[in-house]
């Protein structure tokens, strides 16, 4: 008896030190140490977004200034290598005249502030979805299936958002992406 007792002291000490050394890490150090462990990181964000219902989190992502022109989105237990376009002929040339985006690659298009992000399929050549992000790096729009031929419809002037993120069309279903998920960036 003694010695189960000891032995869940034991796991208790250990979680509760691991948890006091989760919540310490600095920006960098969680960017670091998610590169190396993305699906246990995706895997402990998604419990502590369900168990914290609604109270806002501090994730790098929201602390971390974009400096890099490469990164890794990550929504839910999924993460898709993306271009960063940060500058204004930058965001202005995004995706066009690609033939092919590989699966689960996709364009960030950085803004300054959240406001009013309006995306049309000009010189576009694949569909895409494009999955609109406020500045606390939660979804707030989806627009699926956005096809090249719809020019010069626009698509996410419907919400304010500060991030865009462009991939393959049908990879937010296929990825069962919805409003209100959280969203991960880290700078390569």
């Amino acid at each position: 008896m003694k010695k189960i007792l000891f032995i869940i002291l034991i796991i208790v000490l250990l979680l509760v030190s691991g948890f006091i050394f989760w919540s310490r890490l600095s920006p960098t150090t969680y960017s670091n140490f998610i590169k190396r462990f993305p699906r246990i990181c995706c895997a402990v964000s998604r419990l502590n977004i369900v168990r914290t219902q609604g109270v806002q989190l501090s994730f790098a992502t929201s602390s971390e200034s974009i400096t890099s022109t490469n990164g890794q989105v990550i929504i839910k237990d999924n993460a898709w290598a993306v271009e960063v376009a940060r500058t204004e002929k930058e965001r202005e040339n995004g995706l066009s005249n690609r033939r092919a985006l590989y699966h689960q690659q996709g364009m960030l298009f950085a803004f300054d502030k959240a406001d009013y992000q309006s995306f049309w399929m000009k010189d576009m050549l694949i569909s895409l979805d494009m999955i609109f992000i406020d500045q606390n790096w939660k979804i707030v729009l989806i627009e699926k299936n956005a096809d090249p031929l719809s020019f010069p419809k626009s698509y996410g002037n419907k919400v304010k958002s500060k991030y865009v993120l462009e991939i393959n069309a049908g990879e937010a279903d296929s990825f069962d992406l919805h409003v209100g998920d959280q969203v991960i960036f880290l700078n390569k």
